[in-house]
């Protein structure tokens, strides 16, 4: 009985198989139930189609366009929040271990004592220089002397306006531009500011050549234009001169107000200084005009002969 299972099983599977229409789960189903019936095999259950499925694809999830900004402003600051806490820990690391040197330097204590405050001024007399008209004023401090030479007065337009330091120092001028010496005396000059610069050059005197700049100078009540100037020989110049009526002065008339500087009788300078000041003045410039005048008295009026004269007549007696 066996033998003819198998036999017909054989045959079976040789033949070729053919799709019918009536072909099912169902009669797949039966027919392995009915093969294991013949064999003798124990029933193995019910058989499930193996067919193939279609696999679920997974989609990306969208995000709204404010989320997706959102979410990329949230990561740039987390890096840059990330990025300053680094530099923050290593500029902390290094000042905490700062690197070997080759050899072992110096102690240098962190506490540093606060600088010494320049020395304070003192007056002094004013003896030393004159200057046509100017009143004269001097200050002093340990190696640095400072006479102050003005004339007339900011505020009146129509006159003009000279201001000129002549500084004596014994170390080296530690000065910084013509613009930076400009800003400084006039701060120094009652509050004075520099509201605009002009054109700079050079203007020759008996001194040498004068650095000039034309400035524009103001106060709280008016403004006025002005040339600086500054030269730095055995006496150190700085200042300006202001022309009336809101004109710069013509640079001629700058070198010819230095050249009048000069010495009192009698005043006790420096060897250098003395030399510079006796030097000869320029033929350009004008004599310096005297200070008083002698008074001449006025010519007295010739009587003409023929001029008609006031006959007095004597009151008649009585």
């Amino acid at each position: 009985m066996r033998l003819l299972v198998s036999r017909d099983c054989a045959n079976r599977r040789s033949e070729p198989v053919r799709h019918r229409p009536d072909f099912d789960d169902a009669a797949l189903a039966r027919a392995g139930r009915a093969l294991v019936q013949d064999i003798g095999v124990q029933d193995i259950g019910p058989v499930e189609p193996l067919l193939p499925r279609p696999l679920s694809r997974a989609e990306p999830r969208r995000l709204s366009r404010g989320a997706g900004r959102l979410r990329v402003l949230a990561r740039t600051v987390a890096a840059a929040g990330v990025i300053a806490l680094l530099s923050v820990l290593a500029s902390e690391r290094r000042l905490a271990d700062p690197p070997l040197a080759a050899e072992p330097a110096a102690f240098v204590p962190r506490y540093v004592a606060p600088a010494v405050a320049p020395p304070a001024w003192r007056e002094a007399a004013a003896d030393r220089y004159r200057l046509g008209e100017a009143t004269v004023s001097a200050r002093t401090q340990p190696g640095l002397r400072e006479d102050t030479l003005t004339a007339g007065e900011f505020a009146v337009q129509e006159a003009p306006y000279l201001r000129l330091v002549a500084a004596e120092s014994s170390g080296p001028d530690g000065e910084g531009s013509l613009f930076v010496t400009l800003a400084r005396r006039a701060a120094e000059a009652g509050g004075l500011s520099v509201v605009r610069t002009g054109e700079r050059g050079q203007v020759s005197s008996r001194f040498g050549a004068l650095d000039t700049v034309d400035a524009t100078l103001a106060d709280g009540k008016g403004r006025r234009a002005c040339t600086a100037f500054r030269i730095t020989v055995a006496l150190r110049l700085e200042g300006w001169l202001c022309a009336p009526l809101g004109q710069l002065p013509e640079p001629q008339a700058v070198a010819c107000t230095v050249e009048r500087l000069a010495a009192l009788p009698g005043a006790d300078l420096p060897a250098p200084v003395a030399a510079m000041l006796a030097g000869p003045r320029m033929a350009a410039c004008p004599p310096e005009e005297p200070a008083t005048t002698a008074a001449v008295p006025a010519p007295r009026r010739a009587i003409r002969k023929n001029a008609a004269r006031v006959r007095h007549s004597r009151p008649a007696s009585p």
